[in-house]
């Protein structure tokens, strides 16, 4: 299947100081011509930023207890620690020399993918779906698979079904309306959502390749279940 769209996300315990620090981290960044802003929660304990790198078609969003990466495009542009990666590995970098930071728990990462298929085939998996063995229901308008599993110390759900193009707005699958995911409009096909979590407490860019690597290796291998006829 086609990787769409990428979510990378550190959990670390709460920065009760964040809102007095963070703004150092970012200020670099406000240099670019590229980039937008925002603000939530202003002047609270709560307080965040999101900052969006509209030719990087990455957004960042920078809070008390985390830092996630969100990406549209073709994942071999996160796979290069140079590239558009770089802004969320500096960034949690200076996170962690905040007088506030205590320690780091948790990464994981969220994919979205979606092979386009020729409608007539997704109306019959939906009239006689191979992967309900059990249907009571005849023709299906819409049908969805999960999978839950632990494997050593990472955790993994994986939920497959059909996709419409109203899926962009449920899933958020083009935040920056890419060219790469263009084809999704007006389309029909077969749709993953892949979720994988570990305990850490040192993540780098070398592990997030890691369960970068695993995901796609396990949604590969589920192509080989939508492909029996």
């Amino acid at each position: 299947m086609k990787i769409r769209r990428l979510q990378y996300n550190i959990d670390y315990t709460h920065i009760l100081t964040f809102r007095e620090e963070y703004k150092r981290l970012v200020l670099p960044y406000f240099g670019f011509d590229n980039l937008r802003y925002g603000i939530d929660n202003e002047y609270t304990i709560n307080e965040s930023i999101r900052l969006i790198f509209e030719t990087e078609k990455l957004a960042l969003s920078i809070r008390k207890e985390g830092i996630t990466c969100s990406f549209e495009g073709d994942i071999k542009d996160v796979k290069n620690q140079s590239g558009p990666i770089k802004f969320f590995w500096d960034i949690y970098d200076g996170i962690k020399k905040l007088e506030g930071y205590k320690k780091t728990n948790r990464h994981s990462l969220l994919l979205h993918a979606v092979d386009i298929i020729d409608k007539d085939e997704i109306d019959k998996i939906l009239t006689n779906n191979p992967y309900l063995k059990i249907n009571p229901f005849n023709k299906l308008e819409e049908f969805a698979a999960v999978y839950h599993f632990k494997k050593e110390d990472k955790f993994y759900k994986f939920t497959f079904g059909n996709y419409s193009e109203k899926d962009i707005k449920i899933y958020d699958l083009r935040p920056f309306k890419t060219e790469y995911n263009k084809d999704l409009l007006g389309s029909y096909g077969l749709m993953s959502q892949f979720e994988l979590y570990e305990d850490i407490s040192n993540p780098t860019f070398s592990r997030f390749k890691a369960l970068l690597t695993d995901a796609e290796s396990k949604i590969s291998s589920f192509e080989l279940i939508t492909n029996v006829k």
